[in-house]
């Protein structure tokens, strides 16, 4: 049974992603804020949300240090900003803070139910058509080059490539290092080495690569 937290300043656009979501989730437990400050209050009370759905564009604008509070901070809780801008420059600064995902405002119902549902299953998620909507920009991610990451990903050792797919699934530090029996500690030093070899700002970021290029090679 998930635990969502939508944080949304509009009242008309949250009633009804509110209504959307408990048609979708019907035996989750779903509760609204309408700024930063309510939503960090409705967390300190209740602590054990799995997913957060914030407006990028609450009173007073979200801060990367916000953000960064926010994707860290707060246990197992996910974080995925849905938004109506659709700027290049505010994607890629939410995925540097360390967000689960990134959400047009523009999608219907039904794709962005789909996208929360890939997050809530520990995936990485931008809304598709914004990854490679700028032509004038180079992609998000993958997007045209795919051979340049299959070339930087050669460049990762074995033990790296198995840190790598692991993180495209959503695993933790500890999960990773329970899995291939090493320490948290040799996990962060791997990460930071496939962070480094792929040009990716964060894990996040190296993540959505990587499911990109697997999802590619099925």
């Amino acid at each position: 049974m998930p635990r969502i937290l939508l944080a949304d300043d509009h009242g008309l656009y949250r009633k009804g992603l509110q209504a959307a979501l408990l048609r979708a989730f019907s035996d989750a437990t779903l509760e609204a804020a309408e700024s930063l400050e309510a939503a960090l209050a409705c967390i300190e009370r209740t602590p054990n949300f799995d997913l957060l759905i914030i407006d990028l564009h609450l009173p007073g604008r979200l801060s990367g240090e916000d953000l960064l509070r926010l994707s860290k901070s707060h246990g197992g809780m996910r974080v995925a900003v849905l938004s109506a801008s659709e700027s290049r420059t505010d994607i890629l600064e939410c995925l540097a803070c360390g967000v689960h995902g990134y959400m047009s405002k523009g999608e219907t119902e039904d794709e962005i139910i789909s996208g929360i549902n890939y997050i809530l299953s520990g995936k990485i998620y931008v809304t598709p058509r914004l990854i490679s909507a700028d032509k004038k920009s180079p992609p998000l991610s993958i997007g045209r080059n795919i051979e340049l990451i299959k070339f930087q990903m050669s460049n990762l050792t074995p033990r790296q490539n198995d840190v790598l797919v692991l993180l495209s699934i959503g695993k933790s530090n500890r999960e990773i290092a329970q899995e291939l029996k090493i320490s948290e500690a040799t996990v962060k030093i791997h990460t930071a080495a496939v962070m480094r070899v792929l040009g990716a700002k964060n894990r996040a970021v190296a993540a959505l690569m990587a499911q990109e290029l697997l999802d590619r090679s099925r």
